[in-house]
């Protein structure tokens, strides 16, 4: 029942059929896999919504959210119609410092650009902050920090005409001082990564990293709120464990 399913938000990147040559950090998740994932978490009676809806949500049981980082030019090509067509919404994480310009880890691809990130929150989908540059705000002081959050809200912000309230840190990484400085800077949520993040909190909430690699028993396993628990285990007792959910991964 999806009383009984924990809360679950899914951090992606980008959506495209590309080789691991190519994707050597495994951002892209290919299009039919997403597709399958979406099938098998409503299967399990998750309920998709945007991040935003599941921040503000006061019981979060049985509620999914598909987030996408960085704001790379396939979320709109690729994923916005897939989206369309599966009746799905998601939340795309910008860095605003990045429109238009080729992504870091993967060059021969770029971040959406000013008119295309518009098109993005036309086709539906929820715009977040991703800090301004992409910087590991856990390094920064209180005020840098403040400044990349709020820089990277209010260049999105011009753009779109409207408020983003929503934020992930980048890498995951936020400390006491990264989080007070989101909630300073505007945003009403956040978003960490699973290991540092906490569902008591707004602006600590835990996401499952996904990429091109994440099976069905990987999707299982970051769906168990007890995921965090079973990867801190030793290597041969979690292999065990994973073992007997073998069986069962598909059902």
């Amino acid at each position: 029942m999806a009383r009984d399913l924990p809360p679950l938000a899914l951090a992606y990147h980008g959506v495209a059929d590309v080789s691991l040559s190519r994707d050597p950090d495994r951002l892209f998740v290919r299009p039919e896999d997403l597709r399958r994932q979406v099938a098998k978490l409503r299967e399990w009676g998750y309920r998709l919504v945007s991040f935003g809806d599941l921040a503000a949500e006061a019981n979060r049981a049985g509620l999914g959210a598909l987030t996408f980082d960085d704001g790379l030019v396939d979320n709109l090509e690729t994923l916005a119609p897939l989206l369309s067509e599966l009746d799905a919404p998601a939340t795309v994480f910008v860095v605003s410092g990045w429109l238009g310009n080729p992504h870091p880890a993967a060059p021969w691809t770029r971040i959406v650009n000013p008119n295309e990130l518009r098109g993005l929150r036309d086709a539906g989908l929820e715009i977040g902050g991703h800090s301004a540059t992409h910087a590991d705000l856990s390094k920064l002081s209180y005020e840098d920090a403040r400044e990349e959050l709020a820089r990277g809200k209010r260049e999105l912000e011009e753009i779109l005409g409207e408020p983003v309230e929503v934020a992930a840190y980048p890498y995951g990484r936020a400390n006491e001082d990264t989080i007070r400085a989101c909630r300073e800077a505007g945003f009403r949520a956040a978003c960490a990564a699973t290991a540092r993040g906490s569902w008591d909190d707004s602006h600590f909430l835990p996401r499952q990293d996904m990429d091109n690699g994440c099976t069905m028993l990987g999707l299982r396993l970051k769906r168990d709120d007890r995921y965090e628990t079973l990867m801190r285990l030793r290597p041969a007792r979690a292999a065990r464990r994973v073992s007997r959910r073998v069986t069962t991964a598909l059902r």
